[in-house]
């Protein structure tokens, strides 16, 4: 359970579940410093460096953050992070109908 000011201590922040679309992320310039302090890296040196799994923390820490959770950035060692990709086909968009071989061959 949260304290009053938001807060989660480690044994209650056990997951944060990141879908694909999560990754596209808001932040404050004052997130972006944490973030420098914390790691070294700027946040745009951390997203954009695909052999770092560093991209992942940031983007838990931050989507709680906008959830309003206030989890330390220690605190994010223990938290389990679920990727999901819930963002599925788009219906305006459809995939292209599947033509036989034969049909499309065929001069009819």
């Amino acid at each position: 359970m949260a304290d009053t000011n938001g807060t989660l201590s480690q044994a209650q922040q056990a997951e944060i579940t990141l879908d694909i679309r999560d990754i596209d992320m808001r932040f404050t310039p004052r997130e972006l410093r944490l973030i420098r302090e914390h790691t070294g890296r700027s946040y745009s040196q951390i997203m954009g460096d695909e052999s770092s799994d560093d991209r992942f923390t940031v983007a838990a820490w931050l989507k709680a953050r906008r959830d309003g959770t206030d989890i330390a950035w220690d605190d994010m060692d223990d938290v389990l992070i679920s990727i999901t990709n819930t963002s599925g086909l788009d219906p305006t968009i459809g995939q292209p109908a599947a033509t036989s071989l034969s049909s499309a061959t065929s001069t009819g």
